[in-house]
């Protein structure tokens, strides 16, 4: 007999439990991921587990947030009081279900049941699963009719072979600029070493400022260190910094990664532009020496996230769609999938023609996308 239940703190459940759950592809769901984004202050976090016997058969985080914090919603979502299922804020985000196939549609249905619930007593009229991978999208889909929407790309490096070399075969015709990128980075005095999260806190905190302040992205120095040393609590095992250092040992900047099973997760980076040296300081820092650590430390895949398609697909990146998913409340069972095809391919050929490639035909014709 199954079993839903909703915990309050990720630390409620053993952290074995949890990650038995989440395959390489969910690390932004793992146990130590969300431990650090535990903010009662921010949003209230709940998790909502499925069991029987003992065993995990789903589970999942869920955000309600007060209006003064909400993300935006997608347009698919904008006239609904929504429950963020899945990853806080633009992760990426599919299911975590134990079984064969009949089993997990049993569990996501019984998984979805209880957040609905939960939903309802917290006045919610819907439920929002935002940068849901395609596969999931038709597994909810299978189930319940969901409202959809395209959202976004994100971007992957698969390297397959494992090697700095099957890396740069990957590259075709451009692996002349990128090993040029590699060449004025050593040529301009500057290497690469690694050390972990928690050896970095205070030296990389103002740099990253220095790089959000570049972009518009502004943050209080104080919040990005509290930031990383969370992060360096619950994860500094998996963490690799990867500081550019000069001839003398100096910072110049550096980038914050962390391993999950057998991929790397790209995700913050950092530099003081008073002592770059137009080097290509952030790619090196990002992707050339990641996948070199990558081969050393047999992992083949490398997450690089949502944004500058452009830049990732040159670098050998192939780009998955994700989607925003919309139950609406009460539920009703029932297979059924309601999208602006129109709207969804227009978004589509606008980051083809940002990115230039790096779209497999297959996984974006968009018109093939029903539920399971």
């Amino acid at each position: 007999m199954t079993e839903t239940r909703h915990l309050t703190s990720i630390g409620d459940i053993a952290r074995d439990t949890w990650d038995s759950l989440v395959p390489a592809s969910c690390f932004y769901q793992s146990h130590g991921w969300l431990a650090g984004q535990e903010r009662p202050d921010f949003a209230a976090a709940t998790y909502t587990v499925v069991s029987s016997d003992g065993r995990l058969l789903a589970a999942t985080p869920s955000y309600d947030f007060p209006a003064k914090n909400a993300p935006p919603l997608p347009p698919v979502a904008a006239d609904r009081a929504v429950l963020r299922v899945g990853t806080r804020t633009g992760y990426h985000n599919e299911f975590l279900l134990a079984g064969g196939e009949a089993e997990q549609r049993d569990a996501l249905t019984e998984l979805v049941e209880g957040l609905a619930e939960h939903a309802l007593r917290l006045g919610r009229d819907a439920l929002l699963f935002d940068f849901l991978t395609t596969d999931s999208l038709r597994l909810l889909a299978g189930l319940f009719p969901v409202r959809a929407q395209l959202r976004s790309a994100e971007a992957v490096i698969h390297n397959e072979g494992g090697t700095f070399e099957s890396y740069r075969r990957l590259l075709g015709r451009n692996v002349r600029k990128r090993d040029y990128e590699v060449r004025k980075f050593e040529q301009a005095g500057l290497s690469l070493e690694t050390a972990p999260l928690s050896e970095c806190v205070d030296e990389l905190a103002p740099l990253i400022g220095q790089t959000m302040d570049r972009y518009d992205a502004s943050l209080d120095l104080a919040e990005i260190r509290a930031f990383l040393k969370v992060q360096a609590e619950h994860l500094d095992g998996l963490s690799t910094v990867f500081r550019v250092v000069d001839e003398e040992g100096g910072l110049v900047g550096g980038h914050v990664a962390f391993t999950w099973r057998e991929m790397l997760y790209a995700r913050v980076a950092g530099f003081d532009y008073t002592r770059t040296r137009d080097a290509y300081e952030y790619f090196n820092a990002v992707y050339y020496g990641p996948l070199r650590h990558m081969e050393r430390h047999r992992l083949d895949t490398l997450h690089l996230g949502l944004s500058a398609v452009e830049a990732k697909v040159r670098r050998g990146a192939r780009l998955h769609p994700v989607w925003a998913a919309v139950l609406p409340l009460p539920l009703v069972r029932g297979a059924g999938l309601t999208r602006d095809t129109a709207a969804d391919q227009a978004l589509a050929d606008s980051v083809r023609a940002e990115a230039g490639g790096g779209m497999e035909e297959g996984e974006w014709e968009l018109g093939r996308i029903t539920p399971l």
